[in-house]
Formats: structure tokens, sequence, C-alpha cells
């Protein structure tokens, strides 16, 4: 290719301007440097692309043709300049993001309205079904965020950035033979029915570890998912218990329908952000610092 950024600045300089001494100004050089790049490139060419008449250039067929690619060209490689510029900053392009945790679309909307207001450009894309496994997506480079719960073992491909702790704890109804007390020994859950999903307390949970340690099991489980609604409606008819986030049930604790309990010493959920360890980006970093400002305790 014989044409270089310098050329094609040229000729969109001299079809508008019409003459080298405009043209030349308008390009920071002398008349004499242009008139020098021009016969350069027409002799690279083979051809004329200007016609001098009266002191004015007349673009030629050739010329033409070059200079309507040159506004085309240089118009896209200022977009892409901008762009990337944009990128690099933070300020466009899309974050991809999921959450394991179902109990997070509480809360997440908020911080994803709070994300669009301030960066109306880095457009937010929800990936709902990584929420299965985030982490895999994360090394396959399929996400860009994931919001996690729990510990996770080192991995060199991936970072944690801690987001917030939350406390679990046990809801019974008003009823329970607990509700007057502040906490229920973990003891006292081996006799209850518990509504919720079995994942809650697997091993490697919080709640799955404690029960563990103190051998203790559910006297029954029925397996449901706690945004289904029914855990929390059969607990506060005196039917068991569930355990879920307390600012979950926010709502539930004022109209006094169940009462929380905190389990043992104390259960705590740690949750995190996790991101590819190389792929950094000032959005990412941004909007770590959102879901930190606006998490449900916020």
């Amino acid at each position: 290719m014989h044409l270089e950024l310098r050329h094609l600045q040229l000729l969109v300089a001299l079809a508008e301007w019409g003459t080298l001494h405009a043209a030349a100004k308008r390009l920071h050089l002398t008349p004499s440097a242009l008139s020098l790049q021009l016969r350069e490139l027409e002799q690279r060419l083979g051809g004329r692309l200007f016609e001098r008449r009266w002191r004015r250039l007349h673009v030629t067929a050739a010329g033409q043709r070059l200079t309507t690619a040159s506004r085309t060209v240089l118009a896209e490689l200022s977009r892409a300049e901008d762009e990337a510029r944009r990128l690099l900053s933070g300020h466009a392009g899309v974050l991809r993001l999921t959450t394991e945790c179902a109990q997070s679309y509480r809360w997440l909307p908020r911080v994803m309205e709070a994300w669009e207001r301030s960066h109306p450009d880095v457009r937010l894309e929800l990936v709902a079904e990584a929420g299965g496994s985030p982490l895999d997506w994360l090394r396959e480079r399929r996400l860009d965020l994931a919001i996690v719960v729990g510990g996770r073992p080192a991995d060199p491909r991936l970072s944690h950035h801690r987001l917030f702790r939350d406390e679990l704890v046990a809801l019974v109804g008003r009823t329970h033979p607990e509700a007057k007390a502040e906490r229920i020994a973990l003891k006292a859950l081996a006799g209850e029915h518990y509504w919720g999903a079995e994942d809650s307390f697997s091993p490697g949970t919080p709640l799955g570890d404690a029960l563990e340690r103190a051998g203790v099991r559910f006297a029954r489980v029925t397996a449901l998912p706690f945004l289904s609604g029914v855990p929390l409606e059969m607990v506060r008819a005196g039917r068991g218990v569930t355990v879920c986030p307390r600012w979950f049930v926010q709502d539930s604790l004022r109209r006094r329908e169940v009462v929380a309990l905190s389990i043992g010493r104390g259960l705590w959920l740690d949750w995190f952000v996790a991101t590819p360890a190389v792929t950094a980006s000032p959005a990412t970093d941004a909007f770590i610092a959102l879901l930190r400002q606006h998490h449900p305790f916020a």
C-alpha cells in the first residue's frame, strides 16, 4: 500500500481548502512541504490527483476517489481512537455480570440503575445462566464479574474482592418456643422441619459446616427455593424454620410476621466479587465500588 495516514489527511485538506497555502496552514505544514508530499504521492500512484488552475487545485477523478475513501477512513479512525480511549478509561463497552445467589436480585437492580445513570456508555449484561458455575465462566473469559458467597480456594486466574459480611438467621413463627429469645442453639434445630433449598446447608456453607460440627440434622427437610415465598409462609404459620440473610426479611421483621434468631454464636456469610485476575479495567473497578455503596445494608 502506497498511502499513509499523512496522505489521507493531505487529500482531504486539499479538497476542502483548494489551495496549498490554506491546506498547509490547516495541517501545520509549510506550503513547500505539502507540495513535496503531493508530488511524492502522485509519483507513487503514477498520475495527477489534482490539477493546478489559476493558483487553485482541482481534484481529478482519481483524486476524488481517493479523497472520498480518505474521509471515510479518517472518520472511522477518529471514532475508533475515541472508543479506545473511553474503553481504557472505563467509560464505554460492556460489563458481563452474574450472581450465584438468587437473593441478590432483591438489591442488584438498584445497583444497575445507579450504574446506568453514572456510566450510560457502559452496558451491563446480566448473564443469569452463568449463576450455577460463575467461576468457570470467569476462567473461560465469558464473564467480567460474578457476585459469589463464601470462601474459595486460591486460583491465580481469579481475583476476589470483598463486598460485605452478612448474618444468617433462623426464622421462626411468633408462637415458636424460641420466639422470645435472641438466638437459637444449633442443637435446638435438630427437631425442626426445615423449609428451603438443600444447598443452603450443603458442605462448605456456613450453616452446613456448623450443623456438621454440632452433629445436628433437621428432622425433616422440604426442599423449596426461598424466593418462592413458601418457606416464609410456612414459618409464619408455625410449621418449621428456615435460614436466610437477616437483611432479606427486613420487611417481614418490621411487620412482626416472623422472628429472626441468631444461630449459635452467630453464622456469617462473606460476599465477594470475583473477576479474572488479568482483565481488570476501570469499569470493573468502578462497578465494584458501586456494589459496595449499594449493598443491602447501605
